[in-house]
């Protein structure tokens, strides 16, 4: 390999190389812009008066009880049964 060839090899890396830092540096510069930008984005929907996707949460776990303060209206007309045993019916 000649001198001319290595030349020519470290020319087009150069080239190369100074085309790929500025780009990056043009993407450097604007990081911090985005970094604020998603600070402030969070910021808002963290001090948000909404509290919907907290009660969406709860109220999907049948385990947990339910958060909401509303009160239910008392049941009108209900009878109850007696549900009978499938042991009591395989014996009986």
């Amino acid at each position: 390999m000649g001198f001319v060839t290595i030349l020519i090899l470290v020319l087009a890396a150069l080239v190369i190389l100074s085309i790929l830092f500025s780009i990056f540096k043009f993407f450097i510069g604007l990081l911090p812009v985005a970094i604020i930008v998603a600070v402030i984005i969070w910021l808002l929907a963290k001090f948000s008066g909404n509290k919907k996707d907290t009660d969406e949460t709860n109220s999907h776990n049948p385990l947990q009880p339910s958060t909401n303060n509303q009160k239910r209206k008392k049941a009108r007309d209900v009878s109850v049964k007696d549900v009978e045993d499938k042991e009591d019916n395989k014996n009986g």
